[in-house]
């Protein structure tokens, strides 16, 4: 009991719900983080090493990603302990048995959406376990580019931040180098529209190692041949170097996308970063201390809860019944202003901008718990989010 305690603040989390279910050995975990904005959401990862201290930083982080946004509804995360290549059949038991224990907190106001491990049609087997209605157009899985568009969100989102970055840093996105942690979901998206904006992506890495080619890789064939080879495309990829995994951090390359685990950015590597901008798809992939040391040798940070806030948008889009035109819009008229005020902000204060932009929101949650401001309805939050993503 006391070692969850750990986790806490003056923020949260409130609550650490686990679950088991003895027919499906299903283990999971829920983790409310805050409820003092309105109800909570976040994603469901699928992973068999997930950790209670990972889960709880990935419902602070939705609960950033929803404040920096300016969306009145606090983070929440779940997990389950499963590996997420399992036969279909056998995890659509394991996820409807989640559902069914969650029920009571997704009727209290909790939303799930899909994450590492887990996609759409995923999410459904877990309402449909729960009993209750998804609210969702179907947005997330409609098709772009032979792809669901969930696929293309995060990505987008994390060129637009990293496109900011570079003009804060003096450096012109078309032709920068790039390197990406991983070539998934949301890598491949990144890598789409870093290839489309005029960067060359110089590296990707995935559980298999790195493959690095200083002249470039050919994205879009990259893109092809995963839908056939999957994983192994890079590890069969000829024309590169392959490398471990962890060499790509240290790459000489303009722009650094980590993208995978938490803390995979700390003191033991900090300084041998050499990229100018990172811009995360990850959560909490960079330690304090290594936020520090990344800030003093002029390093540009994009809080990750603002970069890869894609997947956010684009889960409010799809309840609100928006357009896949209304999410690339949504991205640029959020994220780049808010991308260009943090920064500006960090430099004239002298600290790091994402312990700046934790600091401010963890103001703002106080004084609003403070005041026992009313939550709104569905209704009024619908509004409001409308009005936010400028639909």
């Amino acid at each position: 009991m006391s070692s969850w305690f750990s986790f806490t603040d003056e923020i949260g989390p409130e609550r650490i719900v686990y679950l088991y279910d003895p027919e499906t050995g299903m283990r999971g975990i829920l983790v409310i983080d805050t409820t003092s904005l309105a109800g909570a959401g976040g994603g469901l990862r699928m992973l068999p090493d997930i950790t209670s201290e990972e889960v709880f930083g990935l419902a602070r982080a939705m609960t950033y990603k929803f404040a920096m946004i300016d969306l009145p509804v606090g983070g929440s995360k779940s997990g389950i302990w499963a590996n997420p290549d399992m036969p279909r059949e056998q995890k659509d038991a394991v996820l409807r048995a989640y559902g069914r224990l969650a029920k009571p907190l997704i009727e209290a106001g909790v939303t799930i959406g899909p994450d590492m491990g887990t996609d759409s049609e995923d999410v459904e087997k877990v309402y449909e376990g729960a009993g209750i209605e998804n609210r969702t157009s179907g947005l997330s899985l409609q098709e772009k580019d032979g792809e669901p568009l969930e696929n293309h969100a995060t990505g987008y989102g994390v060129v637009v931040a990293a496109r900011s970055a570079c003009e804060f840093a003096g450096i012109d996105i078309q032709g920068a180098t790039v390197a990406i942690e991983g070539f998934g979901k949301a890598g491949g998206g990144v890598a789409r529209y870093m290839d489309k904006a005029g960067a060359r992506v110089v590296a990707l890495s995935n559980i298999d190692g790195t493959i690095y080619r200083r002249g470039g890789l050919d994205v879009m064939g990259l893109l092809e041949a995963r839908k056939e080879k999957g994983d192994r495309v890079l590890s069969e990829y000829g024309d590169g170097e392959h490398l471990d995994r962890e060499a790509l951090y240290a790459l000489p390359v303009d722009v650094l996308v980590p993208g995978a685990r938490p803390r995979v950015i700390n003191r033991d590597n900090a300084e041998r970063v050499q990229a100018k901008v990172i811009s995360s798809i990850a959560n909490n992939p960079i330690t304090d201390e290594a936020d520090q040391i990344l800030f003093k040798r002029g390093i540009q940070l994009m809080p990750d809860f603002l970069s890869n806030a894609g997947g956010v948008v684009v889960a409010v889009l799809d309840i609100l019944g928006g357009t896949a035109d209304d999410l690339f819009h949504a991205l640029d008229a959020l994220i780049h202003p808010l991308a260009k005020e943090i920064l500006e902000d960090a430099q004239a204060e002298g600290i790091p901008s994402r312990i700046l932009a934790m600091k401010r929101i963890n103001e703002k949650i106080l004084n609003i718990r403070s005041r026992k401001v009313e939550p709104l309805s569905f209704e009024e939050m619908v509004k409001l989010a409308r009005e936010r993503l400028k639909l």
